[in-house]
């Protein structure tokens, strides 16, 4: 029996001990529950009599664990994920993986010398049946060499007292960012787990009806050697929508909520274009056939009750099981492109340029410091 600990029980925490302590995950058991706001832990552990601490490595100490489940506010992820992979503890980590890029690469180095260490990451979209079937596709070459990219993510509706439900929400100092590190880093890890890494980012990020100081709307320029891509989010819009286009030379993807539907082509497009005796083509050449794929309901009913995440926690149970890194959903150091063009929109956002990849990462911790210091000191100005 795998004995997990978790960290951090607000939101997403506390289900992810639900779910261990209802036995949703085979082969595992908490151990213990850790979270600063002693009012939180003390509600959570008498509700369902389970083991509290207001300090993680006590904890780590008391409990030793085989592994953890660190779901605090990603300000604080690396340090934590540190001192449990110093300690040779397997390690699930909540996403983002760390605010800034090269506050990341000290919790990869650190798994890099602990080989025998699981480390994973919380990328529960990589479940999604419509995105893997996506994947093979794309990396079958059944849809040919990519020609376009669209990603339109408006559907992550967020209020203001959304808000101000906790003050590290939507702030530099708090969150490191908005839409894009706190709901859009689900989509990128899609994005880049779909169709690699661009190689440059040109992005246009803006506050939009809402008292925040970070981004909650924005719209990017990814680009490739051979295609752009368009990636469009924000948390302010009624209706919102969820739609990601792939188009290639030998057919199309198209994926919306819970709906999948592809196109293959019978020739690709340039064999079309050579084999052309009219202007618009010949129009037995342009034949293909549509497929549709749903998320489907009994997977819908799961979410609703035990989430996605549960099983990425199943799969990093397996994997702690097998003693086998290769069989992750997604590891630990896959973080570091997601977050990368995280940093990669906001630093093109505030120079009004475009940004090569990879991204200076000494230059964007020096531009986060400043937002950090203006944001802190706006602050400080009002309580006066």
């Amino acid at each position: 029996m795998i004995r997990l600990a978790v960290i951090g029980i607000g939101r997403m925490g506390s289900r992810h001990a639900r779910n261990l302590l209802g036995g949703v995950v085979k082969g595992a058991k908490l151990v213990a529950v850790c979270d600063t706001d002693k009012e939180t832990l003390d509600g959570f552990c008498g509700k369902y009599k389970v083991v509290g601490y207001t300090d993680f490595v006590e904890m780590l100490d008391k409990e030793k664990p085989d592994g953890v489940i660190i779901a605090t506010p990603h300000i604080s992820h690396i340090a934590i994920a540190c001192e449990c992979v110093k300690r040779e503890i397997h390690t699930l980590l909540e996403k983002p993986i760390s605010i800034t890029v090269k506050e990341a690469r000290k919790v990869v180095d650190a798994l890099n010398s602990k080989d025998s260490v699981i480390g994973a990451m919380m990328f529960n979209q990589r479940t999604n049946r419509m995105y893997r079937k996506a994947k093979q596709l794309i990396d079958s070459g059944k849809i040919g060499k990519i020609q376009r990219v669209n990603f339109t993510v408006t559907d992550w509706y967020r209020t203001q007292f959304y808000y101000d439900m906790g003050g590290w929400r939507a702030c530099w100092s708090g969150e490191g960012g908005g839409t894009l590190i706190n709901q859009c880093v689900h989509q990128l890890d899609v994005l880049q787990w779909l169709i690699g890494m661009p190689e440059k980012v040109y992005a246009i990020c803006k506050t939009v009806g809402r008292d925040i100081t970070t981004e909650n709307d924005v719209t990017a320029m990814l680009s490739y050697k051979d295609h752009e891509c368009v990636f469009t989010a924000s948390t302010h819009e009624i209706p919102g929508t969820n739609r990601l286009e792939i188009a290639g030379d030998k057919g199309k993807i198209a994926i919306e909520k819970y709906k999948m539907s592809y196109w293959l082509n019978e020739y690709s497009e340039s064999e079309i274009n050579a084999r052309s005796t009219r202007d618009y083509g010949n129009k037995k050449d342009k034949k293909s056939k549509k497929y549709t794929l749903s998320y489907g309901l009994s997977r819908m009913i799961y979410d609703g009750i035990y989430g996605q995440q549960s099983r990425i926690i199943k799969n990093f149970v397996k994997a702690i099981e097998r003693g086998d890194k290769n069989i992750l959903i997604a590891r630990m150091e896959e973080g570091i492109n997601g977050l990368t063009l995280i940093n990669a929109m906001n630093m093109s956002s505030w120079l009004n340029r475009p940004v090569n990849l990879p991204i200076d990462e000494d230059e964007y911790e020096r531009l986060l410091k400043e937002k950090i210091n203006d944001e802190l000191d706006a602050k400080r100005k009002d309580n006066n």
